[in-house]
């Protein structure tokens, strides 16, 4: 039954110990499911509060272990076991009270040895695998439980809710990934294992793969560099969040990354390949969906995993795929492309609607993470009752950077939005609140810039449609049309070379590192709101050219003298 998840060659599998296998982590799983098995008899089995979803009367167990190395053992023997287990949104004490007060949980697997003896219904997986030693128990079910585990949702947009996931979708899932996600020798995620991102990526896909599993609690990208070192590394699962502090940092050359959780910006993806050599793979997908589609560069449309099809009724996502138990709408807006890729164009969620005006949350970050020493920001929309909506951030500023306060930040947005996306509130914070998966924590930026619980654009859309070709969509809120003219808004020329011409040229030759020059430049149209524009850049012996085009009409070209 194990044989579905691990390896067939039952590898080593974890860094911290030499020469322990496969083998020895299944006898680990049966010593488990032994002893839960023993003391479930007599154990509880009231109902699950706030779910969705009844649970099969065969226990329920409650995961909370931090570390892999008792993590998965602990995974392990609850579906040999035959229990239902229950993956927390995080391990804090007040939720591990919250678990231990709740009678409906028959026992609770974690590692702090500082909860040992709290509750009769705990059990510290250390010891039980230090008693254990690599003996194996024999027998098991024969069948896996209709109802594999429960797992909480982020609560991006919304309060976290509960979600189930069979046993044979998630092996469904597992099997689509190992063909899709090239192999690794040594896996290290920084990821909590109960996120099901976490769970595939950092525990199950590396044990299907044969790879070794680092076992740690780092967080400090020098702490994370010398695990890397130390371990042989070759892939890194993690979250926009960890990467970025990474891509500051001094970290090994040469390795692959995953990266899920939250929107991986274009300039940080960019970041990690030229400046670290990282090969990332930005993977899209829910808590309630599963693995949706994977890319390998920023401005590339996303391609589906095999099983997966999509479809946007007004432009929403709504995913089917076989290991969703039923179609799943998202708060995603996407454009599906033919062929089956699509552009992700961002949340429903994000666009700040003010005074009947549109921007997004997203592009208004961009603009003060475009500040000369802005590290980290967020914003959130204040939307007090029987008054306009108004925006509200706050910002990380990198110490002994250079000097950045709130007027900077304002005059900053205002540059490039309407005013009335000025900040009425904004506050220089130490860091950015972001939950154990690496995302915002609404309800905690609200509380820290003293809010109650309850867009024009600067960007030109622009996508890889083949090698050295790309379309750009002029959107009629662009602020550059602000003033220019008043009769007609024309598009500046050096906007277009700025915004479209220059993106597209990183993108296809992310080697270059500066623009120096340009010669030749001719424009013979003018660029107008809404429409679709085609770029082509060549590279042919050091020189580089380009062209814009509209429906095979000329609009501008010239030669760029590049670094």
């Amino acid at each position: 039954m194990l044989g579905a998840v691990l390896h067939a060659d039952r590898r080593r599998c974890w860094s911290d110990r030499d020469g322990e296998t496969q083998d020895d982590l299944v006898g680990h799983a049966h010593q488990i499911a032994a002893l839960l098995a023993a003391e479930r008899s007599g154990a509880a089995h009231g109902p699950a509060p706030e779910r969705d979803h009844g649970l099969p009367g065969r226990g329920r167990v409650v995961l909370s272990c931090r570390f892999a190395r008792s993590f998965v053992p602990g995974l392990l023997g609850g579906w040999l076991a035959g229990a239902t287990l229950e993956l927390l949104p995080n391990v804090q004490p007040g939720t591990l009270d919250r678990i231990d007060a709740d009678d409906g949980v028959t026992h609770v697997l974690h590692d702090d040895p500082t909860r040992q003896g709290r509750s009769p219904k705990a059990i510290y997986v250390p010891g039980v695998l230090r008693a254990a030693g690599t003996d194996r128990a024999a027998g098991s079910p024969g069948t896996w439980p209709e109802i594999a585990f429960w797992m909480t949702t982020s609560g991006t947009t919304e309060r976290p809710r509960y979600v189930a996931k069979s046993m044979a979708q998630l092996l469904c899932e597992l099997d689509v990934l190992a063909t899709a996600i090239p192999a690794a020798r040594c896996v290290l995620s920084t990821v909590p294992l109960s996120h099901f991102y976490g769970l595939l990526f950092g525990a199950l896909l590396p044990l299907r793969f044969g790879a070794r599993i680092v076992s740690h609690d780092a967080l400090l990208p020098a702490d994370l560099a010398a695990l890397i070192e130390r371990e042989a590394v070759d892939l890194v699962v993690s979250t926009p969040a960890h990467l970025r502090a990474m891509a500051a940092a001094a970290m090994p050359r040469g390795l692959r990354a995953i990266t899920s959780g939250a929107r991986m910006p274009e300039a940080l993806h960019m970041s990690l390949a030229t400046e670290h050599d990282w090969q990332v793979i930005d993977v899209l997908g829910s808590t309630e969906t599963g693995g949706i589609a994977t890319r390998d560069h920023p401005m590339r449309a996303w391609t589906c995993l095999p099983g997966v099809t999509l479809s946007a009724p007004a432009g929403r996502l709504v995913v089917a795929s076989p290991w969703c138990a039923a179609p799943v709408e998202l708060d995603d807006r996407v454009e599906l492309l033919p062929g089956g890729g699509f552009h992700h164009v961002g949340r429903s969620h994000e666009l700040v609607k003010i005074a009947g005006k549109r921007a997004d949350a997203h592009a208004i970050e961009s603009t003060v993470l475009a500040i000369p020493g802005v590290v980290d920001v967020a914003v959130i929309v204040h939307d007090p009752v029987g008054r306009e909506p108004r925006v509200a951030l706050a910002a990380v500023v990198a110490a002994g950077g250079p000097a950045v306060g709130r007027d900077d930040i304002a005059a900053a947005i205002r540059r490039q939005f309407d005013a009335v996306f000025a900040p009425r509130i904004i506050k220089l914070v130490p860091r950015i609140p972001r939950t154990e998966r690496g995302k915002l924590d609404g309800e905690a930026l609200r509380a820290l810039l003293g809010l109650d619980a309850v867009a024009t654009t600067n960007q030109i859309v622009l996508r890889r449609v083949a090698p050295r070709e790309y379309s750009a969509y002029i959107p009629r809120e662009l602020v550059f049309f602000v003033g220019h003219f008043e009769a007609m808004a024309i598009l500046p020329g050096a906007v277009l070379v700025e915004r479209a011409v220059w993106p597209a040229v990183r993108a296809e030759y992310p080697e270059i590192r500066a623009l120096r020059a340009i010669r030749r430049l001719r424009f013979r149209q003018p660029v107008l709101p809404e429409q679709w524009l085609s770029i082509t850049v060549e590279r042919d012996h050091g020189r580089l050219t380009f062209e814009v085009t509209r429906a095979a009409s000329a609009v501008a070209s010239g030669q760029l003298v590049v670094e």
